[in-house]
């Protein structure tokens, strides 16, 4: 017995709802730095050092961390600094990564993106729906329903009366003038 077709998108899907629930943890709860905090002031002392320490560590969880204010007596003004790790690049592979596996699922269950909505990106063009409808219907749609059809109808345990009935009449394609 084969695969089912789309077996081979299971990985893309799985790699999208990863990316949503770590997008959602990274932006929501905060469980991110975001950011390394560099500090070489000779005037920072241990305690201080500590204190920022716990504050930092006290910073997980949904709106705990927003700012921090350190104020180091007779401090040097290029002692303290913040320096942004990967955030802006984060939010371009979150993207990323939802659009590509988001086709490769559409890919995977060759349904077409103009049917579901999709709006094409990079200016391409959307197909006519009808022509899609009607193409998804030949390629896709009636042969699953002859598959289904023909292994129920013959399966000498299963009675007529719950045999499958689909019309499987594949339909003429219009052309671009609406001949058929």
């Amino acid at each position: 017995m084969a695969c089912p077709d789309y077996i081979g998108g299971i990985h893309s899907v799985l790699l999208n709802s990863e990316a949503t629930i770590f997008r959602r943890r990274y932006y929501n709860n905060g469980a991110h730095m975001g950011f390394i905090l560099y500090t070489s002031d000779p005037n920072l002392t241990l305690e201080m050092e500590n204190e920022i320490k716990e504050k930092i560590a006290q910073s997980k969880g949904l709106g705990n961390f927003r700012n921090m204010f350190i104020n180091i007596p007779k401090g040097d003004p290029e002692g303290v600094k913040i320096m942004p790790v990967g955030e802006v690049s984060a939010k371009d592979e979150f993207a990323n990564i939802k659009g590509i596996t988001a086709q490769d699922i559409f890919t995977a269950h060759r349904f077409p993106a103009g049917l579901a909505g999709i709006i094409p990106t990079n200016g391409a063009v959307m197909g006519n729906p009808e022509t899609a409808r009607t193409t998804y219907r030949k390629d896709e749609v009636i042969p699953l329903q002859r598959k289904l059809m023909n292994g129920v109808n013959n399966d000498p345990e299963i009675p007529a009366h719950l045999h499958l009935v689909f019309d499987v009449d594949i339909p003429a394609i219009a052309t671009e003038k609406g001949e058929k």
